[in-house]
């Protein structure tokens, strides 16, 4: 049942005014949900002292921090539309410092608010409104502007909060940027919907990584195949027995391997609860955490209907491969491509560009994307499929899969590894395991070992940069 932000702030105010909201590590500062409820009414009724109307839109540049999330949470309360990218030049700017500054500069945010009108906010969004403007990854095409309505947003949070049982006893650990879809519905917003505890860090440390979770208390720890590999290829001496509070780690944004998956639970002995989404979708599927299944995203979530479908449109049976087309109420609503241009993206079935199947119980699995799938000699390959066979090498850290011209086949795949700390492994090496797992036509025709896997600020592989390392490589012109 969708609850507007204003509504919610006040409930937490007056329900746990003293329990803290946010925890920030690296500003060593907390603020209590009844201080946040002041702060952001004051920045509501700060923004119509300055003209900012419901439907006008903000953007936010500040890392993670307390006084971000006090103006992108006091933003939607007001029914401004937060914008995830920075303003044009002809904009107003407003420089603010810590919040709690005993003597801010004048011209400071903080400083304004301290003489911001703390009356009710009079501007309430409705259901229907514009909330957000999120970019998608662009790891595929260029990055495109999402816009979700309050209800839409509401709803990609309710639903993460549903799957993952989420309450107020919880305490929340993220690190990804703020503006991220990702955090906003996964750790931000199940935080305000549920008065849990928010931990964000400005960006994630190996070094300090299990010192938040003892430290906070942390019962979920938010997580992506990248931070696991990172534990994995270093990993230390913490099991789960030294975070009693610790109920699971999540893993999004990209495939996880199997393999991974196993090392991961066996070297730590912590749970992790696979999830997967979309900047247009929210989450789509995810694992409950006491009956996960290995290798799967999970069920479709509360508010999502999720088919595989074949490409004539047709549903196909459990067992069988196609593409996930998505519907229900957590859907963005349309490209953003300036005030008078919308682009609709349609609410009766989206295709996601993920390649999946269904088992008999209605849990959905990943075997890659459409516009991932190499085409060689006619014959299709999920890049995906090498990655994984890639990752059960005992040397590799991480690795990926990419499609390369071929004067023969037209395509090929070439796979690239990143290896474990102290390893040295040649390429005959990588391609021998891959021989002795895939089938003929499925092994890589060559096996690139690069410092890294070139990735985006999401954590998602950058397939530009792996084609200019090939060609790199390879003695020609990227």
């Amino acid at each position: 049942m969708f609850t507007d932000v204003d509504t919610l702030l006040g409930e937490h105010a007056r329900r746990r005014p003293g329990k803290v909201f946010i925890e920030s590590p690296d500003q060593g500062a907390r603020i209590t949900f009844g201080e946040f409820e002041a702060l952001t009414r004051r920045f509501a009724n700060f923004l119509a002292s300055e003209d900012v109307r419901r439907g006008d839109r903000i953007s936010v540049l500040s890392d993670n921090a307390i006084e971000a999330l006090v103006v992108f949470w006091g933003a939607l309360r007001a029914g401004v539309i937060v914008n995830g990218l920075s303003p044009g030049g002809g904009a107003r700017w407003v420089p603010f410092g810590a919040w709690s500054a005993p003597d801010p500069p004048a011209d400071d945010l903080f400083a304004r608010l301290r003489a911001a009108s703390d009356a009710p906010v009079a501007a309430r969004p409705a259901r229907e409104d514009w909330s957000l403007i999120d970019y998608t990854s662009g790891t595929t095409d260029a990055p495109k502007g999402a816009i979700w309505t309050h209800e839409a947003y509401y709803a990609m949070c309710e639903s993460p909060t549903d799957r993952l049982e989420l309450t107020e006893a919880d305490t929340i650990l993220d690190y990804r940027h703020f503006s991220w879809s990702s955090p906003q519905i996964l750790s931000i917003g199940p935080a305000m919907l549920t008065g849990a505890t928010l931990v964000l860090a400005r960006k994630f440390s190996q070094a300090r990584f299990f010192d938040w979770l003892r430290d906070y208390g942390v019962t979920v720890a938010v997580g992506i195949p990248t931070v696991i590999n990172m534990l994995l290829a270093r990993p230390v001496a913490v099991t789960a027995a030294d975070l009693p509070k610790l109920r699971f780690i999540t893993s999004s944004t990209a495939p996880l391997s199997v393999e991974k998956h196993v090392e991961f639970e066996t070297t730590y002995g912590i749970p992790i609860v696979q999830l997967a989404g979309g900047t247009e979708t929210g989450f789509m599927c995810g694992n409950a955490p006491g009956q996960r299944r290995l290798g799967s995203i999970g069920r479709p979530t509360l508010n999502m209907r999720v088919r595989i479908l074949d490409d004539a449109g047709r549903e196909l049976p459990p067992g069988q491969e196609g593409e996930m087309v998505v519907s229900g109420r957590q859907l963005a609503s349309a490209y953003w491509q300036g005030p008078g241009a919308l682009v609709p993206i349609p609410q009766d079935g989206f295709r996601n560009g993920d390649l999946a199947r269904r088992d008999e119980d209605g849990y959905v699995y990943i075997t890659g994307r459409k516009k991932d799938i190499i085409i060689k000699g006619g014959v299709n390959i999920a890049s995906l499929e090498i990655t994984n066979c890639l990752l059960e090498h005992p040397d590799v850290a991480d690795a990926a899969t990419l499609g390369v011209r071929d004067d023969i086949y037209g395509e090929v795949p070439v796979g690239f590894v990143a290896l474990r700390p102290g390893r040295s492994t040649r390429e005959a090496s990588l391609l021998e395991h891959c021989r002795a797992k895939l089938v003929a036509f499925k092994v890589p025709a060559a096996a690139a070992v690069v410092d890294a896997i070139p990735k985006n600020a999401n954590g998602k592989i950058d397939r530009a940069a792996l084609a200019a390392l090939w060609e790199q490589r390879a003695g020609r012109r990227p």
